[in-house]
């Protein structure tokens, strides 16, 4: 009894890993952030934003923040409201997206930013790497297009977990004109196969009771998500970034869900770039491409 108690208690900590992230309290993130130049600080003081909450269909806050362009371009289609919508990373913030919001501004777009659920300032429910966050994705955009109308026009983006939500939110809403995808999993059973093998030295056929315990506690399978099973079918146009030394998630799975697109897509790989360093690595590049990607489908 002994023995299956620790091996209960062992399977339950792995689960941790993936529905109880560990993180920084919200202030010590954005210092930590702000103090490694991942975005310019002043330049973020300065703007126009506000902060404000939506309650998901799910009972928690979402905490949200709203920015606002120095100067707002046309070129996006005049007359209608264009906005980017960004989601963050696992066990990170709404923080984290600061370095592409500033790219979104200077392109002139409004900019949302806000926590998934279970990170920053958000309401406490469990992770689930992209199963319910599609869904409190939604609810942001209701709230977009309640806001400024059902002509807003909103790109989507998203970095590795909320690469994967905004990839999985295109399955079930259509309303998106565009979005891009920076280190996305194309499968979450692939991916912790990649992360057990790569970095813990484990066997896959964890995977498999991990999957069984995770849905006694958090109502979801492993094999549920899986962002490039929406491949095929979307209409949205999707640009997909990965960095070519991503050794957390391999580039070959933004690649394999590329080649699944029908049509309406791009992709750029950036050498040298880690996880989550693309933007860092080639600002410069990262802006011409998206803007590039914007002006075609926006």
């Amino acid at each position: 009894m002994l023995i299956i108690g620790l091996l209960f208690e062992w399977l339950w900590c792995l689960s941790d890993l993936v529905v109880k992230p560990r993180m920084l309290s919200y202030d010590k993130g954005f210092h930590r952030e702000a103090a490694c130049k991942k975005f310019d600080l002043s330049a973020y003081e300065k703007a126009r934003k506000k902060s404000f909450t939506i309650i998901s269909d799910f009972g928690y806050p979402i905490s949200c923040e709203i920015l606002e362009p120095l100067q707002r371009e046309s070129r996006w289609n005049s007359g209608s409201f264009s906005l980017a919508v960004l989601c963050h990373g696992f066990g990170c913030a709404k923080y984290h997206s600061l370095k592409y919001a500033e790219i979104f501004l200077e392109l002139g777009l409004s900019v949302l930013i806000y926590d998934h659920r279970n990170h920053g300032l958000s309401g406490k429910a469990y992770t689930s790497m992209g199963y319910y966050e599609r869904y409190d994705l939604k609810k942001v955009l209701d709230w977009c297009y309640l806001q400024y109308g059902e002509n807003c026009r909103i790109v989507t983006h998203g970095e590795s977990m909320g690469a994967a939500t905004v990839l999985l939110h295109l399955g079930i809403d259509s309303r998106v004109k565009c979005a891009i995808a920076d280190c996305a999993y194309s499968d979450l059973k692939q991916e912790l196969r990649h992360q057990l093998k790569q970095y813990y030295h484990l066997p896959c056929l964890l995977i498999p009771i991990e999957s069984g315990l995770t849905y006694l506690r958090a109502g979801f399978w492993y094999r549920e998500i899986s962002p490039m099973s929406v491949m095929r079918d979307i209409e949205t146009p999707v640009m997909f970034i990965h960095g070519k030394r991503d050794n957390l998630v391999p580039a070959n799975m933004s690649k394999l869900m590329y080649s699944l697109k029908k049509d309406k897509k791009a992709i750029y790989l950036v050498a040298g770039a880690r996880h989550g360093e693309c933007v860092c690595k080639n600002r410069a590049g990262y802006k011409m491409r998206v803007e590039n990607f914007l002006k075609k489908y926006l």
